[in-house]
């Protein structure tokens, strides 16, 4: 059986969000990958970026705007644009405001992949951790490339309050300066 969809479904699974009683109860997201071609996705990433900008989301609006420059890269071989959503089915519209992460991954000809730019809502990656909406969400992005690429080293330059996060999910150091740390993961 083939769907076809704009907003291509990777696979759906289940992150901890936050109920009514202030408990974590396990929620069904959607992890899809968006086409830079497609006109639903560029306004869905654009529409993001928008409304996230105000809240201090930088990195969504550099996810945007490298989907829709135009030009590729030479070490470049693809891009892809990942998004988890609340979103469960019509992916042909998505529904901006039901995103939960945005992340921008490159396959590259050189010895390691990229992930680009990484960006989590930032009313669901608050500072008060306990008390967010939703948990898990960038765990669920960095999942999907361990999932989906093998025998692969992925190399990310994170921002010093992120270094923790990506340690978690099994980076490590490989160099280091006053601003950010290059990171690295065998999958």
């Amino acid at each position: 059986m083939t769907i076809n969809f704009t907003a291509n479904l990777i696979r759906q699974t289940n992150i901890p969000k936050l109920n009514e009683e202030g408990k974590y109860r396990p929620a069904k997201v959607s992890v899809v990958e968006l086409d830079k071609n497609d006109n639903n996705d560029i306004n869905a990433l654009y529409k993001t970026y928008t409304d996230w900008k105000w809240q201090g989301a930088k990195y969504s609006k550099e996810i945007y705007e490298e989907a829709v420059k135009g030009y590729e890269y030479d070490q470049v071989l693809k891009e892809h644009y990942f998004a988890v959503t609340e979103q469960n089915n019509n992916f042909e519209k998505l529904d901006s405001s039901k995103i939960l992460g945005l992340m921008m991954y490159s396959e590259t000809f050189e010895d390691a992949d990229e992930i680009d730019w990484l960006q989590v809502r930032p009313n669901t990656n608050s500072i008060d951790s306990w008390n967010r909406e939703y948990k898990k969400v960038g765990k669920t992005l960095i999942d999907t490339i361990k999932n989906s690429i093998k025998d692969r080293t992925v190399h990310v330059t994170s921002a010093r309050n992120a270094i923790g996060f990506y340690k978690k999910q099994g980076f490590a150091n490989r160099k280091e300066d006053k601003v950010a740390v290059s990171l690295y993961l065998e999958v």
